[in-house]
């Protein structure tokens, strides 16, 4: 008889979810294949208010992405939603806004499950990721590199958290 195990759900929020989340989604996939959780962790992303859904990220986080390797145009901008709150086990959100946002959407027995994206961070002052849209394509490398600094520490904190 063989065990399934059914893989630990992350989802990575920010606003409109074609900046912050879908570079951090690119990001935490590529470093989990690096990792002893590849293949038992499944990564997604999604805004607090995505007033565009469908949409591929920003031109912007694509590039700043795709110089470094990632490809982050299979993604498209969704809404977070109840069953998301259900069925993720941990869910990381990009500023304030959004944590006030998920804390009201998700029941209060689950708030444990969500918490800021570098909280985990140890090397990190910063516990916001701050949102590149209206600046410039040096700004979303920026948030690009904090994003990438956090991800050996947040594979850490899973893998601890997973066993």
């Amino acid at each position: 008889m063989t065990l399934f195990r059914r893989k630990t759900r992350v989802l990575l929020v920010c606003t409109e979810n074609i900046c912050r989340s879908p570079m951090a989604e690119g990001l935490l996939r590529h470093h989990l294949q690096q990792s002893p959780l590849r293949g038992s962790v499944e990564v997604g992303s999604a805004g607090t208010r995505c007033s565009m859904p469908g949409c591929r990220p920003d031109q912007r986080a694509q590039r700043v992405a795709a110089l470094r390797g990632i490809d982050l145009s299979g993604i498209k901008a969704r809404r977070v939603t109840e069953r998301d709150m259900q069925r993720s086990d941990f869910i990381f959100a990009m500023d304030d806004a959004n944590m006030r946002d998920l804390l009201q959407l998700c029941p209060q027995e689950q708030h444990g499950k969500i918490s800021y994206l570098l909280s985990h961070h140890r090397q990190q002052s910063l516990i916001e990721v701050p949102d590149p849209y209206f600046g410039s394509a040096e700004g979303f490398a920026r948030v690009y590199q904090i994003i990438d600094d956090a991800m050996g520490d947040l594979i850490l904190y899973l893998q601890s958290r997973i066993g």
